[in-house]
C-alpha cells in the first residue's frame, strides 16, 4: 500500500530507522471514526444529497454542533439563523464540509494539547485558511482543494504526538529549530529518525485519501524545483500555503528560518505592526512567481494576505472549538 509514497524517501532516515520501522507504526493507526468517515465518503459520491449527508451527521452530536456553527457563521447577515442541519449542509458547501470534518477528526488527536500540540494545530489549521487565501487571490477554481491540502500537510506531525515516545522527544526537535534555525523536517530526523511528511504521506494513503493527496503531503517540505503538472502546482501551493502560516505567526516555532528575528516580536506581531521578515524570502518569490503572481511581488503583498489568514483562522478556529 505505502509503496508508492515512501520510494522517494529511501535513505533519507535518521537514527537507525527504516521503511519497516514506520510502516509496522503506522498500520496500528485507527481508522477516521465511522461517522466522520461515512459522511466524508457521501460528501464525495455525486450521486448522493443533502439528506443523505445530514442523516449521516446527525447521528454524531459534536459534528452537528459544528456544522450548525460554520452554518451560521457563514449565513451572517440572513434573517434568520439556519436551525436544520440538512439546510446547514448546504449552506456550508460540500468542500468546506469535507474540511470540517477532516478537522475534527484531527483535533481529537491532540488529546493532550499542550503548547507543542497547539503549536502544529495551528500550522495545520493556519495553512489551511492561507491555502484558501491564497487561492482566492489568484483566482484559482480549486480554493477547497487547496484548504484541504492544507489542514491535512502536517498531519504526520499530529499523529507523531498521539505517539507516548514520540512525544517526550518533541521538544528536542523544537530546541533543534531554534539552535540550528532549520525547518521541522529536518530537524525531525535528526532527532526522532523519520519526518512529519513521510508519516502524514503514509496516514493519508491508509485512511483511503487520493494519491495527489498524499503525495503534496510528502513532497510539500522539498526544495521548490518549478511547477510542471497539476500536482506541482498542489505542492507548491501548499508549500507557500505553509510559509504564509507561519509568517502571520501561526505554527511557527522559535528558531524557525520564517520567524521574526526582532527580539521579544513573533510573526504575528509582524503581521499587524507591517514590519518586514528579516528573512530572505527569494525561494518564496520563487514558488509565488510560478503559480501565478507577477515577479517579484509576492513579498509586497504577504503582509494583506496574512492578515486575511489570520481572520480565516480565527473563524475556523471558532467553528472546530
Amino acid at each position: 500500500m505505502f509503496d508508492t509514497v515512501i520510494l522517494e524517501y529511501e535513505g533519507k532516515f535518521g537514527r537507525g530507522r527504516t521503511v519497516d520501522d514506520i510502516v509496522s507504526w503506522v498500520e496500528t493507526i485507527p481508522p477516521i471514526p465511522e461517522a466522520a468517515n461515512r459522511a466524508l465518503k457521501l460528501v464525495d459520491d455525486p450521486d448522493s444529497t443533502p439528506h443523505e449527508i445530514a442523516a449521516i451527521l446527525a447521528r454524531d452530536p459534536m459534528l452537528v454542533s459544528a456544522v450548525m456553527r460554520a452554518a451560521n457563521s457563514a449565513a451572517l447577515g440572513r434573517s434568520e439563523t439556519v436551525t436544520a442541519i440538512e439546510e446547514a449542509v448546504l449552506v456550508v458547501g460540500l468542500g468546506a464540509l469535507k474540511s470540517l470534518l477532516l478537522g475534527l477528526t484531527l483535533k481529537k488527536w491532540n488529546k493532550n494539547f499542550g503548547e507543542i500540540e497547539k503549536t502544529v494545530w495551528e500550522k495545520s489549521l493556519g495553512t489551511a485558511s492561507a491555502g484558501y487565501v491564497i487561492a482566492t487571490f489568484l483566482g484559482k477554481t480549486y480554493q477547497d482543494t487547496a484548504r484541504l491540502c492544507g489542514l491535512l500537510h502536517n498531519v504526520g506531525q499530529i499523529i507523531m504526538l498521539s505517539h507516548p515516545q514520540v512525544r517526550k522527544e518533541y521538544p528536542e526537535v523544537l530546541a533543534y529549530i531554534k539552535e540550528h534555525q532549520v525547518d521541522y523536517t529536518v530537524a525531525e530526523r535528526v532527532v526522532i529518525g523519520y519526518s512529519h511528511a513521510l508519516v502524514g504521506a503514509m496516514v493519508a494513503r491508509r485512511w483511503q485519501f487520493p494519491l495527489s493527496i498524499c503525495n503534496t503531503i510528502l513532497r510539500y517540505p522539498d526544495p521548490f524545483e518549478g511547477i510542471d503538472n497539476t500536482q506541482d502546482e498542489q505542492v507548491a501551493l501548499t508549500k507557500l500555503a505553509a510559509a504564509l502560516s507561519m509568517c502571520a505567526g501561526l505554527g511557527c516555532p522559535v528558531g524557525h528560518p520564517l520567524a521574526c528575528g526582532k527580539p521579544n516580536n513573533t510573526m504575528r506581531d509582524c503581521a499587524e505592526q507591517r514590519v518586514g521578515c528579516p528573512v530572505s524570502c527569494g525561494d518564496l518569490e520563487l514558488v509565488a512567481t510560478a503559480l501565478g503572481f507577477k515577479n517579484g511581488t509576492f513579498n509586497n503583498y504577504r503582509t494583506i494576505l496574512a492578515k486575511q489568514a489570520l481572520a480565516l483562522f480565527a473563524t475556523e478556529s471558532n467553528t472546530l472549538s
